[in-house]
């Protein structure tokens, strides 16, 4: 996956994050400083495999995945190359 995919995903999932924060929340308050931008850490490849494969071969596919750290609250978010998103706690 490229990075700049990858980027405006990031920040689109970031921006929707920040939007349905500001309107769940009961009262609005000002910001002191702007939010800053997720910032990439590194990518990964990793390969998968089935339950009942017991090892890797030459047919094993792999899966991009890159690791982004947003930098507002520490979590760490996780895009793969098809579009999956994870956001954890660091």
């Amino acid at each position: 996956m490229s990075r700049k995919i990858a980027c405006l995903l990031i920040l689109a999932a970031f921006g929707a994050g920040i939007a349905f924060d500001q309107v769940g929340s009961s009262s609005l308050q000002a910001q002191d400083k702007a939010a800053k931008g997720p910032k990439w850490s590194h990518g990964l490849l990793l390969r998968v495999r089935k339950a009942d494969q017991p090892d890797f071969d030459k047919n094993t596919p792999k899966v991009g995945v890159e690791v982004f750290v947003d930098e507002n609250n520490g979590n760490l978010i996780y895009i793969t190359d098809t579009g999956s998103i994870a956001v954890v706690k660091n």
